[in-house]
């Protein structure tokens, strides 16, 4: 403790410091930065000291506002006691009461609240304030004003804890710090303008904004992402710089935002940049930094920094944080060295940005969120730890997560009572499996067109119901019918008309049929309920025409997975191996993305490119398809892969048939009981032309695939009726599929 005399400021620029002004033989200001001064009443002032030759050994300055505020008189004696701030002193917001000094002359001036917070930030950063204190405040070029501390909130630690929750203390002395939200608000009866959003009622988070919430931002679904995200990248930027440096901590300089398109990565950054309380977010698509002149790309990346820098320079780490959201993130930092066609101008990009990033004067007051769909086209030198350190995959939505999407898109017509009581969101919610944000928000869309439709007259003027607004309802056959007619996920049930290879139906003309879909149903089921590793491989194999493809189709219709592809040669025609290569492997990445997935690889050999003569088989697809059928899966993931072929003997010394788990030979059909059942089920022919079929085969020798002989009978039934019977058998035997028992 230390005992000194109260003196005038020694001039009035120091008056204007608020602080405690002394002689260095007195005190070490950078030993004792916060001090506490007793004057015999019953309580203590907490000030911020500050050295100067000017102030006379022994005593202690004081400007005429501190000697009001402390009530204390020139030359009478005070105790000045070290005082330490703990932790929990360091201000999340100050709320700060604001006058002219003279209130005899004021000015009809706009005081901007935005710059002030900006400048007294600056100025007083690391200050010790107390309620009720009483503070000069010069504001560049504009009249003195008087400002009062009204109200002060520390940093909530619980935030930590759970990054969706918020709450806030109110305290008598803290700290200001680079972070603490600044507010002002105008004195009762006084005639100061202020403009400004740091005009009004404080906001009681340093960086995340108290009144935040997914609904509000629009987004739905990503809760634990986003959870995440504040966790990992938010957390330490709470606290003052003294306390993360006491700790050894790094802020998290990065964040990469990836997944399938529409799920929601760019709303997502967007909206983070709107709940932060921080510098102004700079939003740039990636294409944009692209320029034709030699170096404007390095530069434009330059500039996206400047500020930043500037003001690290400034302020160090006590700088604040300034968030750059880079949309399309793939476009310009594309793996250096890895493609044919080069101008080195994407290098010199990701190079320029590594250096801002983490190079030899890294900056530690950037956060940078870039967003992508293709995570694997990112050069791999962004993605280590210490720069685009979190990676939070954006996947689809889960069954809860819809609901909330479903919500959001829905609130407007809820609120104006124009959805039908009979839409239940959560059945919706069980409906839409796979779909992603982008594609929910398209079904309500199409829901609320199909309703608005039935209130359009096509006449030649496409008159519309002068009733309509009154009337329109959206209701649950809306969204049925944009269900099944409009909107289809892109990572669903295949596009390519499944139904169609099955419209006919499963003909069970034998036990093989029952027991090959039996035997499927397992496998599915297994895939369903088992914690596995790597996809459950099947392989039906059998003679051209036996129905495999029918039958792998329709186990997978049979399993009501949320993801069902069919990789066909079909889709593939004239492409060249790598192209095949790369659109089968698409396929499988796409199934990735669903928790429960089914891929049916269809016609295996011609996949291979296979022939009996000249080039035999396309090795390159060959390897790709044993590497995807053994790939490892993501957890939580679960796949099963079903295989067509018609050519064993072929696919077994290629190592193929040993790549599947399971194996299942389909037959084609053989005997008469075989044929009689299928022609039952087809309902082609009448009851005595049935008899005559069985009694003109009666033993002799059939060998007939279902799709062949589904497709003869029909051809015979084209026929008159005396002669269909005859021209079926005749040609089955055409055909080589009927014969003597002795041929």
């Amino acid at each position: 403790m230390v005992q000194l005399k109260v003196a005038k400021c020694p001039s009035d620029k120091l008056s204007l410091s608020n602080c405690l002004i002394v002689n260095e033989n007195d005190l070490n200001a950078e030993k004792v930065k916060h001090v506490e001064v007793r004057t015999g009443g019953p309580k203590g002032f907490i000030f911020t000291t500050m050295v100067s030759d000017d102030i006379p050994q022994g005593s202690a300055g004081f400007s005429l506002i501190q000697r009001k505020w402390t009530s204390v008189s020139l030359n009478s004696y005070i105790d000045v006691i070290p005082y330490r701030f703990d932790e929990s002193a360091y201000l999340s917001s100050i709320t700060i009461e604001a006058d002219f000094l003279q209130k005899s002359r004021p000015t009809q001036d706009a005081y901007d609240t935005d710059k002030m917070a900006a400048y007294f930030t600056d100025i007083f950063f690391d200050h010790a304030f107390s309620l009720g204190q009483q503070v000069p405040f010069g504001f560049h070029d504009k009249k003195l004003l008087l400002l009062v501390i009204k109200s002060m909130e520390v940093i909530d630690v619980g935030l930590l804890r759970a990054a969706s929750e918020s709450s806030s203390t109110n305290v008598s002395v803290g700290v200001l710090t680079r972070n603490t939200q600044v507010v002002f608000e105008r004195a009762e009866g006084s005639t100061l303008t202020l403009t400004g959003g740091s005009k009004g009622k404080a906001i009681h988070q340093s960086i995340i904004s108290r009144d935040w919430d997914f609904t509000k931002l629009g987004i739905g679904g990503l809760d634990k992402e986003f959870s995440n995200i504040v966790r990992r990248a938010f957390a330490t930027r709470l606290f003052p710089a003294d306390v993360v440096d006491k700790m050894g901590l790094k802020h998290v300089k990065g964040i990469l935002l990836f997944g399938p398109p529409g799920t929601g990565k760019t709303l997502m950054a967007r909206q983070i940049g709107t709940m932060l309380n921080t510098r102004e977010p700079k939003i740039i698509s990636g294409p944009e930094v692209l320029n034709k002149f030699v170096g404007e790309s390095e530069a434009n990346i330059r500039k996206l920094f400047a500020e930043a820098e500037e003001e690290q320079k400034r302020f160090g780490d006590n700088s604040a944080l300034h968030l750059i959201i880079f949309d399309e993130f793939d476009a310009v930092c594309k793996s250096r060295y890895s493609y044919n066609v080069r101008t080195g101008v994407q290098d010199s990009v990701v190079n320029q940005l590594l250096a801002k990033i983490d190079g030899v004067e890294q900056l530690n007051n950037v956060l940078l969120i870039g967003m992508t769909n293709r995570r694997d086209l990112i050069d791999d030198a962004l993605l280590r730890p210490g720069r685009l350190e979190v990676q939070v995959e954006i996947g689809l939505p889960d069954e809860e997560g819809r609901v909330q999407i479903l919500k959001i898109h829905t609130a407007k017509m809820r609120e104006n009572k124009v959805l039908a009581d009979d839409v239940d969101l959560a059945e919706l919610a069980t409906q839409t499996k796979n779909f992603t944000g982008a594609e929910i928000e398209g079904l309500v869309r199409a829901a609320q067109s199909t309703a608005m439709n039935r209130f359009i007259k096509l006449t030649n003027n496409f008159e519309i119901d002068p009733d309509a607004a009154q009337k329109i309802l959206v209701h649950r056959e809306d969204f049925v019918q944009a269900l099944e007619c409009d909107i289809k996920p892109a990572f669903g049930p295949s596009d390519d008309n499944l139904d169609l290879y099955v419209a006919n139906g499963i003909f069970r003309w034998g036990n093989h049929v029952q027991r090959i879909l039996d035997d499927g149903r397992l496998l599915l089921q297994q895939t369903r309920v088992q914690d596995i590793t790597s996809p459950i491989t099947v392989l039906l194999e059998g003679p051209v025409g036996a129905g495999k493809t029918a039958l792998a189709i329709q186990m997978a219709l049979n399993s009501d997975f949320p993801f069902i592809k069919l990789c066909t040669p079909e889709n593939m025609i004239g492409f060249v191996d790598s192209a095949k290569c790369q659109s089968i492997k698409k396929i499988f990445d796409d199934a990735d993305k669903s928790d429960l997935s089914c891929i049916i690889v269809d016609d295996i050999e011609r996949l291979l490119d296979y022939v009996a003569i000249g080039p035999r088989f396309s090795n390159t697809v060959l390897q790709a398809l044993l590497v995807l059928l053994k790939k490892k899966l993501r957890k939580g993931r679960k796949l099963i892969i079903i295989g067509t072929t018609s050519c064993r003997d072929i696919l077994e010394p290629m190592g193929m048939i040993e790549a599947f788990n399971t194996v299942i030979h389909v037959p084609n059909l053989s005997t008469k009981d075989h044929l009689m059942n299928a022609l039952k089920e087809a309902q082609l022919f009448d009851s005595e032309e049935l008899n005559e079929i069985e009694r003109e085969v009666g033993q002799r020798r059939l060998w007939v695939g279902i799709k062949k002989a589904i497709m003869l009978a029909q051809m015979a039934v084209q026929t008159s009726k005396q002669d269909r019977v005859n021209k079926f058998l005749n040609l089955l035997e055409d055909e080589h599929c009927l014969r003597n028992s002795l041929d």
